[in-house]
């Protein structure tokens, strides 16, 4: 009993991972926790973030030592050794500047980090979509093979009967044929969607998908100009390139402030040897000299050119900017267009089906009671499928038109 005991907490437990693996906001953290192109780029975010202390160091102390071949004579005696030291300080507010620079192309990579995840959120729900919609179609199939069986019955049943000719039962088997080769091809492409996801998440591509969630192709509450405000102002490709001008803005900072002179600051220490040959006052006292210097960028055309150049950046940055909100709020119409006309599809397959179904189940009776119309119940069935797959390939529209729309808007 103990024994048993273990054995279903472990298959309980593996259970719940396993749901817990499979549903779409958990297949989402895995892709956070595992997509190599996220970890690159958050790898890259990094690296810049750690630049902040590079560009705010000082330039390097020069520090000389010299001892003269010949000897300068002074009054108070010879100059045996000399050392100097010299500090240079940029212009005010210049590391500032620089690390503005490091902060705001951080913020841009951050952004790609956050495009990057919505990319792939996209990529799972759409694949994961087109999974369930693989399993909707191999049901139906599933149920129209069923259907077909059922007719290959009745026909057999009026082939020996002498009521029916062989040519119908061949012609059935025929589609059972050609539904179980359907389903076969729909394992398939299962296999594949399922290596899609394992490679966004990094798991064994040979692993299998457990379907727990369910599509969600619901009304949208469509605010056009509420999408419009939003993309403006939090898209992450329109928030990269605001921080991609601010780059640039801090950028014509930097080199605003190498246009202003460098302070430096040093000193120089000489080792005087005393007289031997008299005794002036202060005898052998050595050399303090304190000194303060100016680095002043005389030619400033580099300089200038750098920041005309980041002018010109920032007016196509904003360009840019301008074509990705249209090109946005373009794709938006178009989804909403898509979602819109399979919606309509959607309900006719919808109503369409249960009329027809209707009309299959009398054709199906009345062939078993008399043996006619076999043509119109065939061309019935045939009929109801395809409404059912329109019906189901109208939801797949409406959740990936969903997904699309969401994507470029739920962030």
């Amino acid at each position: 009993m103990k024994n048993i005991r273990n054995i279903l907490v472990i298959l309980l437990s593996s259970t719940a991972l396993n749901t817990w693996a499979q549903s779409l906001d958990s297949l989402f953290h895995l892709a956070v926790e595992n997509n190599l192109e996220l970890k690159t780029l958050t790898l890259e975010y990094e690296a810049i973030l750690s630049r902040e202390d590079q560009v705010t160091q000082l330039p390097n102390t020069q520090v000389g030592v010299g001892v003269p071949v010949l000897r300068p004579e002074t009054r108070l005696g010879a100059q045996m050794v000399m050392v100097s030291a010299a500090q240079m300080f940029p212009w005010f507010g210049s590391f500032e500047a620089k690390k503005d620079v490091v902060i705001e192309m951080s913020k841009a990579k951050y952004e790609a980090l956050n495009a990057l995840k919505l990319d792939l959120q996209f990529e799972l729900k759409s694949t994961y979509y087109q999974l369930l919609f693989l399993e909707k179609r191999k049901n139906l199939f599933t149920e129209t093979l069923q259907n077909y069986q059922r007719i290959e019955k009745v026909v057999l049943a009026k082939v020996e009967a002498n009521q029916a000719s062989l040519a119908y039962a061949l012609r059935v088997q025929a589609k059972t044929d050609e539904y179980n080769a359907l389903l076969a091809q729909i394992e398939i492409q299962k296999h594949h969607l399922h290596a899609q996801i394992n490679k966004i998440t990094h798991q064994d591509l040979s692993g299998k998908i457990l379907l727990v969630d369910s599509m969600d192709y619901s009304f949208m509450n469509y605010d056009f100009e509420a999408y419009r405000s939003k993309i403006a102002l939090y898209h992450p490709a329109i928030q990269q390139i605001s921080h991609q001008i601010s780059v640039s803005e801090s950028v014509i900072a930097v080199q605003e402030k190498a246009k202003k002179p460098s302070l430096g600051i040093g000193v120089d220490y000489s080792i005087v040897q005393a007289r031997t040959d008299a005794n002036p006052m202060y005898n052998g006292r050595d050399i303090f000299v304190p000194k303060v210097s100016l680095n002043i960028p005389i030619s400033q055309k580099v300089y200038n050119s750098k920041i005309k150049e980041e002018r010109l950046n920032q007016e196509a940055l904003g360009t840019q900017k301008e074509s990705i909100i249209e090109n946005i709020l373009t794709q938006i119409i178009t989804y909403k267009t898509e979602y819109d006309k399979a919606r309509i599809d959607f309900n006719l397959s919808l109503n369409q089906s249960k009329k027809i179904e209707s009309a299959y189940q009398i054709l199906l009776a009345k062939y078993s009671a008399d043996g006619n119309n076999f043509e119109e119940l065939l061309s019935t069935q045939n009929e109801l499928l395809q409404l059912q797959l329109k019906r189901d390939l109208s939801e797949l529209t409406m959740a990936l038109a969903k997904a699309k729309i969401e994507r470029l808007t739920n962030y």
